[in-house]
């Protein structure tokens, strides 16, 4: 989404005017909203904590009133050699640290920013698109489990979430060896 002021009084120049839209329009809804989920590139702060200050402050009506649930993206997480999948430098040096530390999502490990989640009769898994998510992996293994574990019964909404594909049928840019198509198709998460 990213951030913008509305006096025009950005120094740093990397602004996202819409995002003001984006945000007005939430906090006109916010009678009718439950829950807010706001999947990876968030701030767009790119390193700049100043930047997260204003966005934080842009947001704070809505984040106030209802659940802001997060997913990491690129321009949180990746950079050389931080445990990301991607060695991109669209974080700015961030490496995911302001965003695991401002918001709050129910990890198992803060640095490892997958989670699920119950509400109602839903089931969301959330994915962390920058750290491995290909089989024999921590987060396959957590997808797998948190996936394969609901209760149809009671939550027959099961939602996926992540900020990139995962799974991708051609090697430009997202074509990692190995796939997430597995456990998604099983037959026991279709009924």
């Amino acid at each position: 989404m990213g951030k913008d002021e509305r006096d025009g009084s950005n120094e740093y120049q990397n602004y996202q005017p819409a995002s003001l839209n984006t945000t007005d329009a939430l906090i006109r809804d916010l009678d009718n909203t439950d829950i807010v989920f706001h999947i990876g590139d968030i701030s767009y702060a790119n390193g700049y904590l100043s930047q997260w200050d204003q966005f934080t402050q842009q947001v704070e009506p809505i984040t106030s009133r209802v659940p802001y649930m997060i997913a990491s993206g690129n321009h949180e997480r990746d950079f050389p050699n931080s445990g990301s999948l991607y060695n991109g430098t669209d974080s700015g040096g961030e490496c995911g640290v302001p965003a695991e530390t401002m918001y709050y999502a129910p990890t198992e490990k803060r640095d490892n920013f997958w989670y699920s989640m119950d509400y109602g009769m839903f089931r969301f898994c959330v994915a962390d698109s920058e750290h491995d998510w290909r089989e024999g992996t921590e987060q396959y293994r957590f997808l797998d489990r948190c996936l394969g574990t609901v209760d149809r019964a009671k939550q027959p909404w099961l939602v996926f979430i992540a900020h990139r594909v995962l799974g991708y049928s051609s090697g430009f840019f997202y074509g990692f060896d190995g796939a997430f198509a597995e456990p998604m198709a099983r037959q026991s998460l279709e009924g």
